[in-house]
């Protein structure tokens, strides 16, 4: 087993170095957006993050930069929902983890709930998009949760949110 610290060892190269490896396993990141992913030689098969699987759930650990890890050789893909060689999931992932790293500067904290702000208004306009994710907001969840049950892509839905936590409608509890 290989294990470490993503703060020492970043999460692209570790990533880089089991595709290239030639061998398969299951590498799990604990962390409030960790998972585990599933690997055959040269291949991603499956990823889990929380309640989200396959794409969404690999567009989630791709913003990880922190949190330990530990890799279980050999150990099967329960299911496959991931279809990517090494080198796809390697561009997907690096474009992945650049993207995050502006929402992760408007949303660093993912274990504290989010919360309407006392600027909220009612009469605010919002989208379809808007009412259901700031629904989530006003059931008090951590942002963790609300992404497990926005049924959006991850990006997706806190980008819905970025002008609402920007403009101090919404804020962390």
């Amino acid at each position: 087993m290989v294990s470490g610290d993503l703060s020492v060892f970043p999460f692209l190269p570790v990533m880089q170095m089991l595709l290239s490896s030639g061998r398969g396993g299951r590498l799990t990141v604990e962390h409030a957006r960790g998972g585990s992913l599933w690997f055959a030689p040269g291949e991603l098969l499956h990823a889990h993050s929380g309640s989200l699987d396959g794409p969404d759930a690999l567009q989630l650990l791709s913003s990880l930069d922190a949190g330990t890890f530990f890799f279980v050789p050999d150990e099967p893909a329960p299911q496959r929902t991931l279809n990517l060689r090494a080198d796809q999931a390697l561009v997907g992932m690096l474009g992945d983890q650049e993207a995050w790293s502006t929402l992760l500067r408007v949303f660093p904290e993912w274990g504290r709930p989010l919360r309407l702000s006392g600027r909220w208004n009612d009469q605010q306009p919002v989208t379809r998009a808007q009412y259901r994710l700031l629904n989530l907001v006003r059931q008090n969840l951590t942002l963790r949760e609300l992404i497990d049950r926005a049924g959006l892509p991850p990006r997706g839905a806190l980008d819905t949110l970025r002008p609402f936590m920007a403009g101090g409608l919404i804020e962390v509890g």
